[in-house]
């Protein structure tokens, strides 16, 4: 469950002449239920990055009410905050692999913070990789692989820990069209097995072949819910 009260964020940074941070979300209230998939839209500039940051806990509101997976996130202590990001997978427009790592470890990484026994942690990336189409690359290193290869890489990373929340920003862009459709899908599945879903894209035709709920937010505001 995701529930905004009346959420505004403003960056910490404000101007070296003295003026105000930037407001990059104003009066945010919406929620979404366990297992829910929203669509999230808007121009570039809307907030979505924002919003998306507050929901994968990289910063508190500065104003109302932020409630993620039964906790207030204004007034959560940073063990808490610590505990609840390992129940959030999280896939990046600039896939943020670790570049000395192989894929296997990259991909590792959700459960072994888990402390998931070696053996379960060797069986489940490995299905992954089969999943993702990337078995041959398990001993790559970041750098070595496609665009689209870091970016299933990522995606791969985000879920394999079966998270109760999973935050996409712009998933699909360097992948083909084979490969959007089955993270779609799976995406679907997640869903009905109870993962709340927020995914920010642009691709129009992906909205239409896969119609849900849509959050649009245009210069820090909600100004679409449904």
């Amino acid at each position: 469950m995701i529930r905004l009260r009346d959420v505004g964020f403003r960056y910490d940074a404000g101007g070296a002449n003295g003026t105000s941070a930037p407001v990059a979300l104003r009066q945010l209230s919406f929620e979404v239920p366990q297992g829910g998939f929203r669509w999230l839209l808007g121009p570039s500039g809307a907030g979505k990055s924002s919003l998306l940051r507050l929901l994968a806990l990289g910063a508190r509101p500065t104003s109302g009410m932020l409630e993620i997976l039964g906790s207030d996130i204004g007034h959560a202590s940073r063990t808490a905050l610590a505990r609840l990001r390992r129940r959030i997978g999280v896939v990046h427009q600039d896939f943020r692999l670790l570049p000395d790592l192989p894929v296997f470890d990259n991909i590792a990484l959700p459960l072994r913070l888990q402390h998931r026994p070696e053996d379960e942690v060797h069986d489940e990336v490995h299905a992954i990789l089969d999943w993702v189409g990337l078995a041959s690359r398990a001993e790559a290193r970041p750098p070595q692989l496609s665009g689209g290869e870091q970016q299933r890489v990522a995606i791969a990373r985000a879920v394999i820990h079966r998270p109760a929340l999973v935050l996409a920003d712009e998933p699909t862009n360097a992948l083909d069209e084979y490969q959007a459709n089955r993270l779609m899908e799976l995406f679907r599945d997640l869903s009905g097995l109870g993962t709340t879903i927020l995914v920010a894209t642009h691709n129009d035709a992906l909205i239409r072949r896969y119609p849900a709920h849509e959050l649009e937010l245009a210069q820090g505001r909600l100004v679409r819910n449904g």
